[in-house]
């Protein structure tokens, strides 16, 4: 069975501002709808350019945001998609992370990136060059931290011998990590770590050679089941949104039927197992909600 995941609008990308009620409410329909996943989004600080700061300026804290979906959900997964991990503490996080795990009855999905805004590491005193040899040694930092017992570590930039760290998940041998980005050094650390790889939206050509040196990525290290693929899907109803996709229609712009024979596309060229989806194009919160019924009741029982 295809799965997929929904990603509220914590941040103002969708076109219309992120509030904590458009957050709840439609994280709530999800579950009801029968969304497999909530994943929300990280920006601590962000600088740059206009069109940067009108999409990820307003990013409420994705863990904090997760904590209060908890409380209102009882059977929909909490993801990261994706928390930036070099520009955090990672055993604060770590901490965190089990405790949303022991808080929502081990529903927690650790999504990570290695982040791409240089000037919010910058801001926040982190070196940009050194983000891909953080986010690989703290994720064996996260595993030391869940495994039960003491904890001991070794690294480049963290040390430290028999400490205590608790509590730990309720999921064993720890919450599912997926990682982000399309990289080679984010494949090759998919290879290592992730039950879930997480593409960005991705031309189909470039998603099967992508898929392929992941294969090869994860051979190379005697990896016999690669990470499966749940790739992120921009979906926008032009019968809701009131867009023209033109002639040369975007993928996954256009009406449910059209939506379909993209998403199958992906399915049977590429081999996508899942979709994380984002409706885009939206200018308020009832046509998010809309958008939301449409695709459940016209686009996810079609593909297959």
């Amino acid at each position: 069975m295809v799965e997929f995941s929904f990603r509220p609008p914590n941040a103002d990308y969708l076109g219309f501002p992120a509030t904590p009620e458009a957050i709840l409410e439609t994280a709530c329909k999800a579950e009801e709808l029968g969304f497999d996943a909530v994943l929300v989004n990280d920006h601590i600080i962000v600088g740059g350019p206009a069109r940067i700061v009108e999409s990820w300026g307003n990013t409420y804290d994705p863990l904090i945001v997760l904590s209060y979906v908890a409380a209102r959900t009882t059977r929909i997964r909490l993801g990261l998609s994706v928390l930036i991990m070099p520009y955090r503490n990672p055993i604060a996080t770590a901490k965190m992370i089990a405790t949303l795990d022991q808080m929502s009855g081990g529903r927690v999905i650790a999504g990570v990136g290695s982040g791409w805004n240089e000037a919010e590491f910058a801001a926040l005193g982190v070196p940009f060059q050194d983000r891909g040899a953080r986010t690989d040694e703290y994720l064996r930092l996260w595993q030391a931290c869940w495994t039960p017992g003491e904890t001991s570590f070794h690294g480049r930039f963290f040390d430290f011998e028999k400490m205590h760290i608790s509590p730990k998940p309720v999921q064993q041998p720890h919450p599912p990590i997926w990682i982000g980005g399309s990289s080679r050094p984010s494949l090759r650390r998919a290879a290592a770590f992730a039950q879930v790889w997480q593409p960005t939206p991705t031309p189909l050509e470039e998603l099967i050679k992508l898929r392929g040196y992941l294969s090869q990525a994860c051979e190379k290290i005697g990896r016999r089941d690669p990470p499966t693929t749940r790739m992120s899907f921009r979906v926008n109803f032009s019968q809701i949104t009131g867009d023209n996709p033109g002639a040369e229609r975007p993928t996954g712009h256009g009406t449910p039927a059209q939506v379909v024979e993209d998403m199958q596309r992906y399915r049977q060229e590429a081999g996508v197992e899942a979709f994380q989806i984002n409706f885009n194009g939206c200018h308020s919160l009832q046509q998010l909600k809309d958008s939301m019924d449409l695709f459940t009741e016209e686009v996810k029982p079609m593909v297959e």
